[in-house]
């Protein structure tokens, strides 16, 4: 696939339903984002906001009730979503692999971890059974599995879930792709295995020059893994920027929310913050800013859908009383300090 310039990845009015038996389910309504040639970025949100439904239209794996509507998913230049299914079984590991939440699940208990790396690695890099085997170990050290060499013909459950979640970052990046989806990475993970797999993933998007798209819900990982941040709510993104700017100047009220929430390092005494609400749901989603039924800052004209405006070069916000909000203070300290100390 021929590089066509930037962005690696350009998603444009992406629309996603669901289909069920109480009504449709309308997961993304119009997502625009991008992501640059090895650069990480954060896709941040509740849950249901439709952060891992627009990872499983990127490549097309939604479920049997899901289906794209409309928009565009370009990679290099190519819409994806002209693609068939040969094609798209091509761009799936290759060019485009993907990370998910659960190593249990993404592994097959009843294969050796060897035969689950040398299959993908033999089709899509050429290569017969003794050199896919080869760059499954060498991976598989890369991830700091020890004694890779004959830890390779173990099965899943004789590892432990960190060193499951190692082995999917290997067998993800075993085919050395372009884009890199990390679809909560770390979830069924403890605090320190956490780091630990964050680190490594770090560490290899940037050996790799990798576009990593990391998906999360905690933004202490995306203040310290990313270069830019798409804050996603209801199924639309609704505040895009370099990191450092959501954290120092968030113009979206829901962007605030979440940075409100965070524990603070500087202010120790005090309750924790709350989103008032529930998210919405997307059978019957509100009519205008999804978010106006939690928003404090919410008037008449909140019924209406906001434009997306830059208020700033490459800061994007869709918000009717983006300029109207009181003077934040700089939530990216919570992170800076403690590391500097």
């Amino acid at each position: 696939m021929a590089q066509s310039g930037k962005p690696l990845l350009d998603v444009r009015n992406l629309y996603t339903y669901f289909f069920t038996e109480s009504g449709i389910v309308q997961a993304l309504d119009g997502v625009s984002f991008d992501i640059n040639v090895g650069e990480p970025v954060g896709i941040v949100g509740e849950s249901g906001c439709g952060k891992s439904v627009t990872a499983q239209s990127i490549l097309q794996i939604l479920p049997r009730n899901g289906k794209i509507i409309s928009g565009e998913v370009r990679f290099k230049g190519y819409d994806l979503l002209k693609f068939n299914e040969k094609q798209m079984n091509k761009v799936r590991g290759k060019y485009i692999s993907m990370i998910f939440q659960d190593p249990m699940t993404s592994l097959n208990p009843v294969m050796r971890i060897r035969d689950q790396m040398i299959d993908v690695i033999s089709l899509h890099r050429g290569v017969d059974e003794f050199e896919a085997t080869e760059i499954a170990i060498k991976m598989l050290e890369a991830v700091g599995i020890p004694e890779a060499e004959s830890r390779i013909y173990n099965y899943p459950h004789e590892f432990s879930g960190g060193m499951r979640q190692r082995i999917l970052i290997a067998r993800a990046l075993a085919l050395r792709p372009e884009l890199l989806i990390a679809d909560e990475p770390t979830t069924a993970l403890d605090v320190t295995i956490q780091a630990q797999v964050l680190d490594i993933i770090r560490n290899l998007q940037q050996k790799y020059n990798l576009g990593l798209m990391l998906i999360t819900h905690n933004l202490g990982v995306v203040a310290e893994t990313t270069k830019r941040v798409h804050v996603f709510y209801g199924g639309r993104v609704v505040e895009s920027a370099d990191t450092r700017t959501i954290f120092k100047k968030p113009h979206h009220p829901y962007t605030r929310a979440l940075l409100e929430s965070i524990p603070s390092f500087i202010q120790q005494k005090g309750r924790l913050a709350t989103i008032p609400g529930v998210v919405p749901r997307l059978i019957n989603p509100p009519k205008g800013c999804r978010f106006h039924p939690r928003c404090k800052y919410a008037t008449e004209i909140c019924k209406t859908r906001p434009p997306v405006v830059e208020i700033e070069k490459g800061h994007l916000v869709a918000c009717h009383h983006y300029d109207k909000l009181e003077q934040w203070e700089n939530a990216y300290e919570k992170y800076e300090k403690p590391h500097k100390s």
